[in-house]
């Protein structure tokens, strides 16, 4: 618990309370800040489409896309507690989703069961804690197969896409490889930004004094009925984004430095409503405590029901086993940054080994950048976004 009262304190000495200064915006930063995924994508001259995917399991998925029919096909798949907007919030200039397009694909946008964009279910209404029982795996298993399908359906021409995780995008992808090896060989090239596979070498006080509690802390917000997190109501939505954008913006940007990595550098303060009008965007309690099962194990597990009985049922084994990741055949390319305080550099060093096609293994030179960095840095096109695309020619071209 020591680390977690370090994190506290250094939050409250970071703190306005007392003289919390409102803090006063370009009038144009908040009313972009209010947009939705087609919004921001309309809004900097690009078309958008919004399409709808059926999972097996019975989620309805919303897909965007920036339409390039012909083009060959890129699939974007977002973070925990993130949506479609994380490619697009940072405007033309710096979301990859315009910068692909700009080069000439044909760019979709993945919304996971749970967040704002998915919340509908042919059985299961989001007030029922069926609807929330899933984590990455369920995201692995049923909605990317769903959604690769539907996405080469609508590109004609083309049997592969490229793919681009970032964080709990990467999971489930690696999930997908694991239990679904078959769709590997729609993968053109699976590009992993901060891949999370496992956490032995993350040094996160936050994390570390959080992940053993994990579990008592899901029992006791399901047993009131509590399955989503945070919650996805305009009430909250409003009040967690003006606490954080105008009154408490120092106390709110410690706390997300603390848990993804310093790096004022590279933060563009003046962007704070818009990155906190979309973040977070929801999901289950049970995402969390999946993660922080891994936390725990130091290995890439399936998630465990704490009941030997239970774990048979499903597995045939008292413990869950873990994710076969030999079998992720397609082409992986690796960036991840060395202040990132989710993603330690040993620990994708470990999962490189175990992955047999890596094509590219890049550990990023700027060494503040963070697990945030990866999608909103001031310079993240010259300090990530070139080698990507460079990675992409060479695989378009057969030269990797």
């Amino acid at each position: 618990m020591r680390c977690l009262y370090y994190c506290l304190i250094s939050l409250c000495l970071n703190a306005n309370w007392l003289l919390a200064d409102i803090i006063k915006y370009d009038p144009e930063i908040i009313e972009i800040a209010h947009l939705r995924t087609p919004g921001f994508i309309t809004k900097y001259g690009y078309k958008c489409e919004e399409h709808r995917v059926d999972t097996k399991d019975g989620f309805s998925l919303t897909l965007h896309r920036i339409p390039k029919p012909g083009a060959q096909p890129v699939l974007l798949v977002h973070g925990l507690q993130d949506s479609s907007s994380a490619w697009v919030m940072t405007g033309a200039e710096h979301g990859l989703a315009f910068l692909l397009s700009d080069r000439g694909y044909d760019v979709w946008l993945m919304n996971c069961r749970g967040n704002r964009y998915s919340r509908k279910h042919r059985k299961f209404h989001i007030l029922q804690r069926q609807f929330w029982d899933f984590s990455f795996h369920e995201i692995g298993v049923y909605d990317l197969p769903a959604v690769i399908d539907y996405v080469l359906e609508h590109s004609k021409g083309y049997d592969q896409l490229h793919y681009v995780g970032h964080s709990q995008g990467t999971t489930a992808a690696f999930v997908l490889g694991a239990e679904r090896p078959a769709y590997m060989k729609k993968i053109k090239l699976l590009q992993a930004l901060a891949p999370v596979a496992y956490f032995k070498n993350v040094e996160l006080p936050l994390l570390r004094a959080i992940a053993p509690h994990v579990s008592g802390i899901m029992r006791f917000a399901q047993a009131l009925g509590i399955n989503e997190i945070p919650p996805e109501t305009e009430v909250w939505r409003e009040l967690s984004y003006k606490l954080c954008s105008f009154a408490f913006r120092s106390t709110c940007m410690e706390f997300i430095m603390q848990l993804f990595g310093t790096d004022l550098d590279q933060m563009n303060s003046t962007l704070t409503p818009i990155l906190l009008a979309q973040y977070p965007a929801g999901s289950s309690i049970k995402s969390l405590g999946h993660y922080g099962q891994q936390v725990l194990s130091g290995g890439l597990y399936k998630y465990d029901y704490e009941d030997p009985n239970v774990n048979r049922r499903y597995y045939g084994s008292p413990k869950p086993p873990a994710y076969k990741l030999a079998k992720i055949d397609c082409k992986v390319a690796l960036y991840y940054g060395q202040n990132d305080l989710l993603v330690a550099v040993k620990d994708v060093q470990r999962l490189r080994k175990q992955l047999p096609n890596v094509v590219h293994d890049e550990k990023l030179a700027y060494k503040k950048f963070n697990h945030l960095d990866f999608l909103a840095a001031i310079d993240v096109k010259e300090l990530l976004y070139n080698s990507m695309f460079q990675v992409m020619e060479k695989v378009d071209r057969g030269e990797l």
